[in-house]
């Protein structure tokens, strides 16, 4: 990790031209100079405070060419880091060492010289997934909040269905706009197309290829039709109906479309094959309804349902759901290898969930030009116009897709992750370099609440023509609260058609908590949508305005708008939608046949000593083919050495634990005699054992914390390597 460059001697490796590995640095690294060899091992992180600059203990091996002896022991180094969301990799610079420590050897200023020169001038790549596994364990996430009264808990309309269904959305009250040239209205605020033909008081709806229609825009009675109005004809001639044109002539289907029901609000739909089916999670007591790729479990007599980071709890799957308070314990034993391992990034306390937590924490730094802003216009339906944002002496605009605040005589414009003011809606727009406080007092009852996670950067870059901001999670969606991370503020921001006389009407939603089967994605870290749903989505006849689209992002914050109209980004969070038809994509895309790594955990037995139990035989392997990827985590991360702030180095190469004493190595016999393990006043069972937080260092390594801080980078080459084999399968 920290010593790259054109220094480093070691072979290259044949799996280096695998896609994601090129600019990754491999360990261990060997620099050779005039006078030695240094060889560095991948380091044990002290702290990394804000995500800029990280302190950190590193194995190296000195040789000097005279003897020949290698002398082992720790280097303590600080560093800055730069964070690449998109390759999920962190890039390591300004490397200094503070300090060395050798067990066995009073200071050398010529080994010293050395060790400096083996890190100085030197960057390097590492994954991400990796580091923030080894974390110490009393981390203190920057910036949680640990006020969630803002949010909304309670649930949404869910409808359990055990027969094929859909869920036509509506936004409040339909809203009808008419069709030039024809006798025909469609509904602007629906993600299908729906349309009316008054002549004949009758509804028409496109369900896939098929057209339906009916006396009323109500549920049931819908019927399927090969006749349509001659109207429809002339749509099929526009191009701004594509899904309509591919419809015309309108045919039954060989088979009846799947039925559908309408909603008016914001609503999550549960399908099952069938009458639930109920599978065991051995040894909690939890059993989860295998015939559905929702998240629904049964435990204790009562069902659970978790969407977007909640948990919703009822007697019977119909009826009214009730938010869960405080989830049953039991749910933190779930198996990180089980088939709704996933489940546990939401369960409180598990390390996993900690895991989603300094996640949605991660600063996003974004470097702007100030010319940049003059090429920013923002367009308006009509005069702008604004409403008074609660609580505050604010103001927000109203009629157009951007997200602009007016502030006493200013007005603020936040896009893309950036801050800008004009003393005009319209512009021109310059780089903000001061924001008011008070737009940090929005309320998430507000739609404009998630640009209260957009903040000038606290460290500016020194060109005065450049500005530099950070945003975290809840700028795409992602909310912190004590327990961990949601989906989503709960509330739902009831949205206006507004009219263009020369475009027609413009319809875009805010974001929206429910409605998609939210759930969290391992891989990559982020909230995406396990359902797709076909049909429009607040798209203007003519094209011109649209709206965000059933995958649009939290508020704004994942929507790339240009100058002339708003287009849609189907991304959500800060990865890629989960796709498939609707409510039948696989519970987690990230589940594989590969094991966890879970199950090598320590386990604690009830006298409070800790062991590290054989669960089974595949663990008699080397670490490495633990890995989903074993190319990856092998090509990148053999290193196979932890040290330790005491000066003492240890290493594993299948045979247990070594470390370095006296010019040889020790067994794990001789550590287990010098580093007794003191019995805990808490007793937990080895399942609760399994989910804790690594811990990354201690004064003393044990042998349990070394069999950790081994799993935590093996994990975490796990997470990356599948994030690149996903990656790398989209290109």
């Amino acid at each position: 990790m920290f010593c790259g460059g054109v220094a480093c001697a070691a072979p290259v490796n044949a799996a280096d031209t695998t896609p994601g590995l090129d600019n990754l640095t491999n360990y261990p690294r060997i620099e050779r100079f005039e006078q030695g060899s240094v060889q560095v091992d991948f380091p044990s992180l002290e702290s990394w405070p804000d995500f800029r600059f990280l302190r950190a203990w590193l194995p190296v091996e000195v040789t000097f060419d005279v003897d020949g002896k290698p002398r082992v022991g720790s280097a303590y180094v600080q560093a800055a880091t730069d964070i690449d969301f998109e390759q999920r990799t962190v890039a390591i610079s300004d490397l200094k060492v503070v300090k060395t420590e050798f067990a066995d050897e009073d200071q050398s200023e010529t080994r010293d010289k050395l060790i400096s020169m083996a890190f100085q001038g030197r960057e390097s790549v590492v994954p991400l997934d990796v580091l923030l596994r080894l974390l110490p364990e009393d981390f203190e996430i920057p910036g949680q909040t640990t006020n969630v009264t803002a949010l909304n808990f309670d649930p949404p309309a869910i409808l359990v269905s055990e027969k094929p269904l859909k869920l036509l959305s509506i936004d409040k009250e339909p809203v009808k706009a008419a069709i030039e040239g024809t006798d025909l209205e469609y509904v602007v605020n629906s993600n299908w197309n729906v349309f009316y033909y008054g002549p004949a008081d009758q509804w028409y709806v496109l369900n896939d290829n098929a057209w339906q229609q009916n006396n009323y825009l109500a549920d049931g009675d819908w019927t399927t039709t090969d006749k349509l109005p001659a109207d429809f004809n002339k749509l099929a001639l526009n191009d701004a109906w594509p899904e309509v044109q591919k419809a015309i002539p309108a045919s039954k289907p060989t088979n009846p479309p799947v039925p559908f029901v309408i909603s008016l609000q914001e609503t999550e739909l549960i399908l099952l094959d069938g009458s639930p089916r109920l599978s065991a999670i051995e040894e909690t007591g939890i059993s989860y309804v295998s015939n559905t790729q929702s998240d629904l479990f049964q435990f204790g007599g009562r069902w659970y349902f978790l969407v977007s980071g909640r948990w919703f709890s009822n007697t019977q799957l119909s009826g009214q759901w009730q938010a869960v308070k405080e989830l049953p314990g039991v749910f933190a034993q779930i198996p990180a290898d089980h088939l709704k391992g996933h489940a546990l990034y939401s369960v409180p306390g598990t390390r996993q969930a900690k895991l989603a937590l300094i996640e949605a924490a991660l600063p996003h730094r974004n470097t702007i030009a100030v010319s940049s802003a003059a090429g920013i216009e923002v367009s308006w339906v009509g005069e702008p116009s604004f409403e008074a944002i609660e609580n505050t002496r604010l103001q927000r605009g109203l009629n157009t897709p951007f997200q602009v605040i007016k502030h006493n005589n200013f007005y603020y414009l936040c896009y893309e992750g950036a801050w800008y003011f004009s003393e005009s809606p319209a512009g021109a727009w310059k780089v903000a370099l001061n924001i008011p406080e008070e737009i940090y007092r929005i309320p998430a009852t507000d739609p404009a609440y998630n640009v209260t996670f957009v903040r000038l950067d606290s460290e500016q870059v020194e060109a005065q023509d450049y500005a530099s901001y950070s945003y975290t999670g809840g700028y795409k969606g992602s909310f912190s609260t004590p327990a961990g991370v949601v989906y989503g503020t709960g509330w739902h921001y009831p949205s206006n058609v507004y009219w263009d006389s020369a475009n027609g009407p413009a319809y875009w939603n805010y974001g929206m908590t429910y409605g998609y089967n939210t759930g969290y994605h391992p891989v990559g870290a982020y909230y995406g949508h396990r359902a797709r749903y076909s049909g429009r989505w607040g798209y203007g006849p003519y094209g011109r305005w649209g709206g965000y689209g059933p995958y649009g992002g939290w508020g704004y914050g994942s929507t790339t708008v240009t100058i002339n109209s708003p287009s849609v980004n189907y991304t959500q969070g800060f990865g890629s939608v989960w796709e498939g038809p609707l409510q039948t994509t696989p519970g987690d895309p990230s589940v594989t046949a590969e094991k966890s790594l879970d199950k090598y955990l320590p386990k604690k037995k009830i006298d409070g000593t800790e062991k590290f139990v054989k669960t089974s035989k595949e663990d008699q392997a080397k670490a490495t083919t633990v890995s989903a990827s074993s190319l990856y985590a092998g090509a990148t991360l053999s290193s196979n050495r932890i040290s330790g702030p005491d000066g003492k180095v240890y290493k594993n190469e299948g045979q247990g634990w070594s470390h370095y004493s006296d010019g040889d190595w020790t067994t794990m016999q001789a550590i287990a005699r010098e580093q007794p393990v003191e019995p805990r006043s808490q007793k937990k069972t080895e399942t609760q054992n399994q989910q804790r937080w690594l811990p990354a260092h201690k004064r003393t390594l044990s042998r349990s914390e070394l069999d950790r801080q081994e799993l935590a980078r093996l994990e975490g080459m796990d997470q990356y390597s599948r994030y690149r084999v996903m990656q790398d399968a989209k290109e």
